[in-house]
């Protein structure tokens, strides 16, 4: 008999950190996820990962995602997991869309990325996420904010959309102030944003604006309640993130009363003996079953067979979120989340230890755990 041929799954990884490398548990978590399919006779063909990590856009250039993504295709895999960051995804639909042989699941937050053959699993999209952000800020009984924004494509969206997320529920902006995408000095902007003395800050964009603003407010004497966009996620990656994050609240995706995240980090922790309980290992199984799912639907098994099952999942419960969050897509539907809770919101505490949950959009959590 001749060998079978292993269905090939790109993965387009364009941020990496600080050690040119990425999480090792995302691989770990898609691998589970196919072996589990397999154990279930659910996709029997083997599978093998193609990875391309590469520095894209903010710190790195767009031209080393494009090249990725065309030796992706040449590695003939039938779906790509990637890319991760919105300026790069935005700048890549073109290719992905002329090129019209696999499907791009992105976790990007702009939807102008999204296409015929780009489908969205964002944490979080530049239109939801003020609004939750917001949202929240009035729960916690702000009435005036001042909004720091990165000032790039990611940034500039989410100021659009935050100024009639603050309308709706009734935030007055005291002041709106651009800051870089990268580390820098924020003295001058915090200084600005005092001026007025909101009550809160609210900052919008992919994070690396965020290192610094911490040391700002501390060096004036002002600390007001802080809140930001899923770069709040950066605080499950490193002590020196949790430290730049310390007291703030943004969204999150981990949610440890979600009974399918918690069932499958059982399964993770048996298999390689640690717990990782933040977003990334979810977020994976979510996405890994996804394809998983799609593969073994595809008719024929091809890239367009491959987008063809993709349209056709509906009501996956979801590990990522609140509970009862669930995957959907369609014809037509390129956003993947069902649910008002697939973001929550999540707190540092103050000496950066730890994150805990805080609230939903529909309305704060009380919790032994906040102290």
């Amino acid at each position: 008999m001749s060998a079978v041929t292993p269905a090939r799954i790109g993965l387009l990884v364009d941020y990496l950190d600080e050690h040119g490398g990425y999480d090792d548990n995302i691989l770990d978590a898609l691998r589970l996820v196919f072996d589990e399919y397999a154990e279930q006779g659910i996709f029997e063909r083997p599978v093998e990962f193609v990875v391309r990590a590469v520095q894209g856009l903010p710190n790195g250039s767009f031209r080393a995602v494009r090249d990725a993504f065309h030796e992706l295709l040449d590695q003939d895999v039938l779906v790509i997991f990637g890319p991760w960051v919105s300026e790069n995804g935005v700048a890549l639909r073109r290719y992905v869309e002329d090129a019209a042989e696999v499907a791009c699941i992105t976790m990007g937050a702009s939807e102008t990325m999204l296409g015929e053959w780009v489908f969205g699993l964002p944490a979080g999209s530049m239109e939801e996420e003020p609004i939750i952000m917001a949202t929240v800020a009035a729960l916690d009984g702000c009435r005036t904010v001042g909004i720091a924004f990165e000032d790039s494509l990611i940034g500039t969206e989410y100021l659009r959309t935050t100024r009639a997320a603050c309308a709706d529920v009734g935030l007055r902006i005291t002041g709106e102030v651009p800051i870089p995408q990268v580390e820098s000095d924020k003295r001058a902007a915090i200084a600005a944003l005092a001026v007025d003395k909101p009550d809160g800050i609210l900052h919008v964009g992919f994070g690396l604006g965020i290192p610094g603003m911490n040391d700002a407010l501390s060096e004036i004497g002002w600390m007001p309640s802080r809140y930001t966009t899923t770069a709040f996620e950066f605080a499950a990656t490193s002590e020196w993130w949790r430290h730049q994050l310390a007291g703030w609240i943004g969204l999150d995706q981990y949610d440890e009363r979600n009974q399918t995240g918690k069932e499958f980090l059982d399964r993770f922790e048996a298999r390689y003996g640690r717990r990782p309980e933040y977003f990334w290992p979810l977020y994976c199984y979510d996405v890994g079953r996804i394809m998983a799912i799609a593969l073994a639907d595809a008719r024929p098994l091809s890239g367009p067979g491959v987008k063809g099952a993709l349209e056709k999942i509906k009501m996956l419960p979801a590990a990522s979120g609140a509970p009862g969050t669930r995957l959907w897509f369609g014809k037509f539907i390129r956003h993947g989340w069902m649910g008002s809770e697939f973001l929550v919101a999540r707190r540092v505490l103050p000496d950066g230890s730890r994150s805990v949950l805080h609230g939903t959009i529909e309305g704060l959590i009380e919790s032994p755990q906040l102290p």
